[in-house]
């Protein structure tokens, strides 16, 4: 938007110059061009007015002596011809088929005066000047007398002055185009703070406000209007937020309460009928506690997304490898119980701009999806990219060989509550991605989801990579003994592991 206010600022300027500036060239070349010709004219009269009684030999032998001197004082070439285009007299040679010679000798000798002459700087031919003289008193003419001016001082005189002006316009223009980047600059400053303060809210800081004191006061307004709105916004989110936050924590209680009342009066049903409970009541029992615990799962979900929206971690270079590596060995004890194994691919380390606390909080939320949807022995993968085919950005990607889901639902897949129909019967709340996806958003990280290269579900955090040394080449991939190639098959378990788990499955 700068540079096309910038060159509409400009083509007006050099418009008006132009404008301007022009017709004051123009003109003064017009008025050099009248005042030599005014002056060749006169002098072409007054050697005519010599011969005004006739050209006899007294009249020429008159005039010579003024032609002669006129020429060493001016350099000026005169030259009288008869009726029939004979030479009478000359001061130097002057070529008479020069057609801009010639066609004013033929208006003087038919008796009409010289009309003025237009030379341009760029033009190289003189000044031609012819007046015609008479026989005498009442008697048609005579002859003509010609002068041949050179026009070289005149068009180096024109020229010099018009780069004058030209010199003066591009000075001016050079003025107004730092008026016009000083004007553009002052209006369009607030609109770029505006612009930035729009892109800060949209990635997740609500604290982000324009300045309002400079610019126009039409975008000043607009600044303080943008701020208040941000700010209804903002403290919209946050009562949200803290409702939910609130609502989530004061719940948890008087349910875990409730729960331990349910599971009393069980205990009180049971010894009335002899220590144990009858079958309707035990099936309504274990109902109520299923519904209770899902309950829960859902309060602590909701608060976990609360403060995961409200988090603001410290953002540092952060080797991705060891983090990850690190919630693979805390969730390793798990995939054992289940029989799952969980495989190691990709890089050793890569180093990404994340807050390493919400991204160890992401890890746990996509493995603990994992492990649910792969089932008992499944294999659930994580593998670690970066470098070539994911300039400037690090890849982390969680996959399982579950069912999957259908490509259709891959864009409901962060929507809160939603669950897939055919992951009905899988315990979960709907809620994790949506978890994931505003813990990378606290470090301007998104979420990817694809169909995974075992037939299950693959999520992939694209990370933001730390900018790579200007002068040093980026230094070579160190990849672990589970690596994989090409991209379409990185995220697969090595062909050992799965040779490995098909023989467990056998026995």
């Amino acid at each position: 938007m700068r540079a096309r206010l910038f060159v509409l600022l400009l083509t007006l300027i050099a418009l008006v110059v132009v404008a301007l500036l022009t017709p004051l060239a123009m003109n003064y070349a017009t008025n050099a061009q009248r005042q030599v010709f005014i002056d060749r004219l006169q002098d072409t009269n007054r050697f005519a007015l010599l011969l005004r009684d006739g050209s006899g030999s007294s009249e020429v032998n008159a005039l010579r002596a003024e032609i002669d001197r006129y020429h060493d004082v001016y350099g000026i070439p005169t030259v009288v011809l008869d009726a029939h285009r004979t030479v009478l007299l000359s001061s130097a040679r002057v070529d008479l088929d020069d057609p801009a010679v010639s066609d004013r000798v033929d208006t003087a000798l038919s008796g009409r005066s010289t009309e003025e002459m237009v030379i341009w700087p760029w033009e190289n031919h003189p000044l031609v000047v012819a007046v015609p003289f008479l026989a005498g008193e009442g008697a048609g003419v005579a002859g003509v007398v010609v002068t041949v001016s050179p026009t070289d001082a005149l068009r180096t005189r024109v020229g010099t002055v018009w780069l004058v002006l030209a010199a003066l316009s591009l000075g001016a223009i050079a003025l107004f185009v730092a008026v016009a980047d000083a004007l553009a600059t002052w209006v369009l400053r607030p609109v770029s703070s505006l612009d930035a303060a729009a892109h800060a809210i949209t990635s997740g800081d609500l604290r982000s406000r324009a300045p309002v004191g400079t610019g126009p006061p039409e975008l000043r307004r607009l600044a303080r209007s943008f701020n208040e709105m941000a700010a209804t916004v903002s403290g919209a989110l946050e009562q949200q937020r803290a409702f939910v936050a609130e609502a989530s924590h004061q719940m948890r209680n008087p349910l875990t309460a409730l729960l331990l009342r349910v599971g009393n009066l069980a205990d009180a049903v049971a010894d009335d009928h002899g220590g144990q409970l009858p079958a309707r009541a035990e099936t309504e029992y274990d109902e109520a506690v299923r519904e209770g615990q899902r309950l829960q799962r859902v309060l602590e979900e909701l608060l976990a997304l609360a403060r995961a929206e409200r988090h603001l971690g410290a953002v540092r270079r952060v080797d991705v490898g060891t983090v990850l590596d690190e919630r693979l060995s805390a969730w390793r004890v798990r995939a054992d119980l289940r029989g799952q194994m969980l495989v190691r691919s990709g890089v050793a380390s890569a180093e990404a701009v994340v807050d390493p606390e919400s991204l160890a909080r992401v890890l746990d939320e996509l493995l603990d999806n994992a492990s649910r949807y792969a089932g008992d022995d499944g294999v659930i993968v994580a593998a670690l990219r970066a470098g070539a085919g994911s300039p400037g950005v690090v890849r982390l990607t969680i996959s399982d060989d579950g069912d999957g889901l259908p490509l259709t639902e891959f864009d409901k897949v962060t929507d809160r509550f939603w669950r897939s129909p055919s992951h009905a019967n899988v315990p979960g709340t709907g809620l994790g991605l949506s978890i994931v996806t505003s813990l990378l958003q606290t470090f301007d990280a998104r979420l990817e989801v694809s169909p995974g290269p075992q037939g299950g579900l693959a999520v992939t955090c694209v990370l933001p990579a730390p900018p790579a040394p200007p002068s040093s080449a980026s230094p070579p991939e160190k990849p672990t003994s589970d690596v994989m190639s090409p991209a379409t098959a990185a995220d697969a378990p090595p062909p050992e592991v799965l040779a490995e788990r098909q023989g467990l499955t056998e026995r």
